[in-house]
């Protein structure tokens, strides 16, 4: 369970979430969705132990994540910011550096680890490009790499902060159906998403932030009743007979 207590953060003095409080549970996939500037990076790095709340506390199975040593925290979560330099190594030197919270202190990859690497670049369809630079990848297959490494820390908590950028419309429901299929493994799956149908469609729960507060936390078939889109986004959501959303601007008069 990961929990956010009374949560304060921002930076530089200013305060973008203000006394936020969730509780984020194992088996289930969670979009963080909100307009621009509401928290939703601000709350993802608090919850990977990035940057240190103002008050409050983020707890992980009831201890305090500021409690836990990187090493420590590295074994528990896994985090994808929206965007990182990329290194000058092959896809599969990058997926390898997952394994790195679970060696002992001088002690290299074992057999089991490089199975393990094999599994993550076969889940993300990287296994055609293990000895390809991450330089020479576009930014969907760069993506993809960055999860590849996530897949290989087997970390019991992923945070994702927009995963989908960069990625082609069926890419984006891949990834979104193999973190369906990672929340069904038991992980606690929370991804930050501007694709507001994305989040509706693919998501067990919804977290809307709007103004560094809570606006709604619940399932998606709740969020999409509620009205609340309408009022945070100025958007009227209509569903398809297949299921699928609609999003339109609100028109005044």
């Amino acid at each position: 369970m990961l929990q956010f207590e009374d949560l304060r953060a921002g930076y530089e003095g200013v305060e973008r979430l203000h006394g936020l409080s969730a509780a984020l549970a194992p088996g289930r996939l969670t979009a963080i969705i909100g307009p621009n500037g509401s928290g939703k990076t601000t709350l993802i790095k608090c919850a990977a132990g990035l940057l240190r709340p103002m008050g409050g506390q983020v707890r992980l199975e009831g201890m305090p994540i500021d409690a836990l040593s990187s090493r420590e925290r590295a074994l528990r979560i896994s985090y994808m910011p929206q965007s990182r330099p990329a290194p000058d190594i092959c896809v599969e030197q990058l997926t390898l550096h997952g394994r790195y919270p679970h060696l002992k202190w001088g002690q290299g990859p074992r057999r089991a680890d490089f199975e393990i690497v094999e599994k993550a670049l076969a889940r993300t369809n990287l296994t055609p490009f293990r000895e390809r630079s991450v330089l020479r990848l576009s930014g969907g297959e760069r993506q993809r790499a960055y999860l590849s490494m996530m897949l290989a820390q087997q970390a019991p908590v992923m945070l994702l902060d927009e995963p989908t950028a960069f990625l082609d419309l069926s890419s984006q429901f891949q990834l979104m159906a193999l973190l369906q299929s990672l929340r069904a493994e038991g992980r606690c799956v929370a991804v930050v998403l501007h694709d507001l149908a994305l989040a509706l469609e693919f998501a067990d729960e919804v977290l809307l932030l709007s103004g560094g507060e809570i606006a709604f936390h619940g399932a998606p078939e709740a969020l999409y009743r509620s009205g609340v889109l309408e009022r945070a986004f100025g958007v009227r959501a209509r569903r398809l007979d297949d299921g699928k959303f609609l999003f339109y601007p609100l028109c005044d008069g």
